[in-house]
């Protein structure tokens, strides 16, 4: 599916100049830059639940986050769907693979109702042929990208399902504290099933960790107990 077919927009009323995620940005670094960004960007809306691009799909530029939540989501020869990385505003998409020139690894969904910049390819190799600086935020910004990818698969490797998914309680809850997690978006952070979820939790709140008569919502009670339970050091 063409990115462009995602992005139908025009550029929002919303200058790059008055933006609130500009110093977040891993692009909008000097003035300069945000003029270019200015010019070049597309305004991409998407409503919970859709598609912003699909693993396998030749990347057509990066998308940066000005609202809402994505989840990064690769899907195993057997069919389960797993979360790599949650993007919350102030975030990239996309371009590791545009600058690995290769396809994209996993498809990007939102998680809620989001507003996303797109910038074309063209553009975003001129803004870093001709702004050189960009390079090493970039390449911080990667190295980063790669330590959390090394903590989270070295957390879950020696993990039973129970403490992996105590784990992504704490996790959801420290960083994404107002979004509701469905038992599924749960399994799939923790690398696990829905229905282990659900047993998981069920056992959680007999033994006093959580709460979650409140239907789907889940609220932690004894957080240094849970912390015990998923092993955190």
């Amino acid at each position: 599916m063409s990115n462009k077919k995602d992005c139908p927009a025009p550029n929002s009323n919303i200058s790059c100049q008055t933006c609130g995620m500009r110093f977040d940005s891993l692009l909008c670094s000097s003035p300069d830059v945000l003029l270019m960004i200015e010019k070049a960007r597309v305004t991409c809306r998407f409503k919970a639940g859709q598609v912003i691009f699909y693993a396998g799909n030749d990347p057509l530029g990066i998308f940066t986050i000005q609202s809402g939540l994505v989840k990064l989501e690769v899907t195993s020869q057997a069919g389960g769907a797993h979360t790599l990385r949650l993007v919350g505003a102030g975030g990239a998409l996309g371009y590791r693979s545009l600058f690995a020139n290769e396809p994209y690894h996993a498809s990007a969904v939102a998680v809620e109702d989001c507003e996303l910049c797109f910038v074309p390819k063209a553009e975003i190799m001129n803004i870093f042929k001709t702004h050189p600086e960009l390079a090493m935020k970039l390449l911080s910004h990667i190295s980063k990208d790669l330590r959390m990818a090394e903590e989270k698969w070295m957390d879950q490797m020696d993990k039973g399902a129970s403490e992996r998914i105590a784990e992504a309680l704490l996790f959801l809850q420290d960083h994404f504290l107002h979004q509701q997690w469905t038992r599924r978006e749960i399994a799939q952070w923790a690398g696990t099933t829905p229905e282990t979820v659900i047993r998981t939790l069920s056992q959680f709140e007999k033994e006093g960790l959580i709460d979650q008569t409140d239907g789907r919502s889940i609220r932690i009670l004894s957080k240094d107990k849970l912390r015990e339970r998923a092993e955190v050091r």
